[in-house]
């Protein structure tokens, strides 16, 4: 398993449209021939959904935060929705999760293991690569 570091790789991602139906990642398929039968397109809320699957299933994790009306669009990334930010270009995804965890439980363990359970399921469910994975804790419920 990758081990995912608290915070940027520095690796630039560009914004993706919001009102695009798909990523820009087509993964090509080929048969027993090596012929390519086309391409895969992954829409952006399977890809978003994975993530907040992902994240949810961290024990430690009480929700997703949502944004509120005070948040503003930063350059390069889009508003976050369910508590998730994603940056796609080529293959590669950047992601940002804003989340509430539950009392008691470590902070930077449950960032690191939402890191990892995150990165692990973009990786092997959808075949993507991870450039970073920013995890914000916004509350404790």
């Amino acid at each position: 398993m990758r081990d995912w570091s608290n915070g940027a790789t520095g690796v630039s991602s560009t914004r993706t449209p919001p009102d695009s139906a798909a990523s820009e990642t087509p993964s090509l398929s080929a048969d027993a021939d090596g012929t390519q039968l086309g391409s895969v397109r992954i829409a952006r809320r399977v890809l978003r959904t994975v993530v907040e699957q992902a994240a949810l299933s961290v024990r430690g994790v009480a929700r997703m935060a949502h944004a509120r009306g005070n948040v503003r669009q930063v350059v390069d990334r889009s508003l976050p929705q369910h508590g998730v930010s994603l940056a796609v270009r080529n293959e590669v995804v950047g992601i940002e999760l804003y989340l509430i965890v539950a009392p008691g439980a470590s902070m930077v363990e449950v960032g690191t293991q939402v890191q990892e359970a995150v990165g692990a399921a973009v990786e092997h469910i959808l075949g993507m690569k991870v450039s970073e994975i920013n995890v914000y804790i916004q509350d404790v419920a």
